[in-house]
C-alpha cells in the first residue's frame, strides 16, 4: 500500500461553459468522499474561494446563486466535520465575473493573484493582501462552526501561477500561510496569461524555500508540497495516445464545461502541435483527470510513497471514480491530507 497525499481543486470550469455547481462540484465530490470513507482516507480540498465570495456579493439579486452558496457551504462543513482538510485556492478573475442570463461571463485580465494591486490594504479584496486576508477570515469563520481549531495555512495558486513568489510572499506571511502546493515539477505551458515553466524545479515530496519554490532553502519559512509529476517516454506516450483513441474514445464526453484554453484547439496549428508532441517525452501529473486505468496504473507505479496527487471533481466520471474505488477498496492506496502528512 502507498500513502498518497490527495489534493482536489474544488471549482467550476473556468471557460465559456462553467458547468453547474451541482454537477461539477457537489455530486462528484460527494461520490469521491464516499469512496475515501472505505479505508478512512482523507484529502485536502483547495476551495476556489473567490467563486463563493462572488456568490455572497450577488445572491440578493439572484436567488439561484443564494441556493448555490448554501449547498457549497453545507458540503464544505460536512467535509470539514468528517476530518478532511479545507484550504485556500484563489482564481482572482472571479472578482470581475458577471452573471448575466443565468450564465457566468469572465474576463481574464486579473487571472492571477499577482494581477491585483500591491497596496497593503487588508480590507480591500482588490489588493493582493486584502484578497488573501479577507478570504482567509471568511473561510475560518465558516469552518470554525464545526471545527473550532480550524486554520487556513495552505495555498494553491489558480492555474498553478505561483511565480513570481516574492510578489505575494508578504501577503501569505501576514496571514500565517506557509504551505504551498502549486508547483508541478517539469511542467511547461505557454498560453498567454496562463503560462507556467516548472522546468528545473526540485522534484521532491516536500521541501523548504523562501523567495521562490525553485530554490530549496532548508531554513526557509515556506514548505512546498509539489504536485507529483512523472516523465513519460515518447514511445510510451504514443502507445497511451492510441490506446485512448481505440479503447476510451468517449472518456470526456460527459464533461459539463470547458477550460480557459479550449479556444486554442480551434487554431490551425493545434493539430500539427499535437502530432509533434507525440514524438516527445511528456510530463504528466499524478492524477485521474482525463485519465484511464492503464495510464494511471503506469503513473502510480512510478511514484514514491507520500507523493501528491491532484483531482478536479469537475473532471471525475464513472470510469475514474471506479478506478479510485478499486485502489481504495483493495488498499493499494491510502489517501492522506496535507495536514496529516505534516503532523
Amino acid at each position: 500500500m502507498k500513502n498518497i497525499i490527495l489534493t482536489i481543486d474544488f471549482e467550476l470550469f473556468l471557460g465559456d461553459k462553467t458547468g453547474s455547481v451541482s454537477e461539477c462540484m457537489i455530486e462528484p465530490t460527494k461520490r469521491l468522499s464516499s469512496i475515501l470513507d472505505k479505508n478512512n482516507s482523507k484529502m485536502t480540498i483547495f476551495w476556489d474561494f473567490l467563486h463563493y465570495y462572488r456568490l455572497l456579493e450577488l445572491e440578493k439579486e439572484f436567488s439561484e446563486l443564494e441556493q448555490e452558496r448554501h449547498i457549497i457551504e453545507k458540503q464544505i462543513l460536512d467535509l470539514a466535520k468528517s476530518g478532511h482538510d479545507v484550504q485556500l485556492h484563489l482564481h482572482p478573475h472571479w472578482l470581475d465575473a458577471k452573471y448575466e442570463d443565468g450564465k457566468w461571463n469572465f474576463k481574464y485580465e486579473r487571472f492571477k493573484l499577482h494581477d491585483l494591486s500591491s497596496d497593503v490594504r487588508n480590507d480591500d479584496i482588490n489588493t493582493i493582501t486584502g484578497c488573501v486576508s479577507i478570504s482567509k477570515k471568511l473561510m475560518e469563520d465558516l469552518i470554525r462552526k464545526v471545527n473550532p481549531n480550524y486554520k487556513v495555512n495552505a495555498f494553491r495558486a489558480g492555474g498553478y501561477l505561483i511565480e513570481p513568489f516574492d510578489k505575494i510572499k508578504d501577503a501569505l506571511l501576514m496571514n500565517e500561510i506557509k504551505i504551498d502546493s502549486s508547483v508541478c515539477p517539469g511542467s511547461v505551458r505557454y498560453n498567454e496569461n496562463f503560462s507556467i515553466d516548472f522546468r528545473h524545479y526540485p522534484k521532491k515530496t516536500n521541501y523548504n524555500f523562501e523567495i521562490t519554490p525553485k530554490e530549496v532553502l532548508t531554513t526557509g519559512q515556506f514548505t512546498e508540497i509539489p504536485i507529483s509529476t512523472i516523465r513519460i517516454p515518447a514511445f510510451i506516450n504514443i502507445f497511451f495516445t492510441f490506446l485512448r483513441k481505440i479503447k476510451y474514445p468517449n472518456l470526456a464526453d460527459d464533461r459539463k464545461g470547458s477550460g480557459t484554453s479550449e479556444y486554442s484547439k480551434s487554431s490551425r496549428m493545434y493539430i500539427p502541435r499535437k502530432l509533434y508532441s507525440l514524438t516527445r517525452a511528456r510530463t504528466s501529473q499524478l492524477t485521474t483527470d482525463s485519465n484511464y486505468k492503464e495510464r494511471f496504473g503506469y503513473l502510480f507505479r512510478k511514484v514514491s510513497n507520500y507523493s501528491t496527487m491532484i483531482i478536479h471533481p469537475k473532471l471525475l466520471n464513472n470510469h475514474t471514480l471506479e478506478l479510485i474505488n478499486d485502489y481504495v477498496s483493495s488498499n493499494k492506496i491510502r489517501f492522506i491530507s496535507i495536514q496529516d502528512f505534516l503532523s
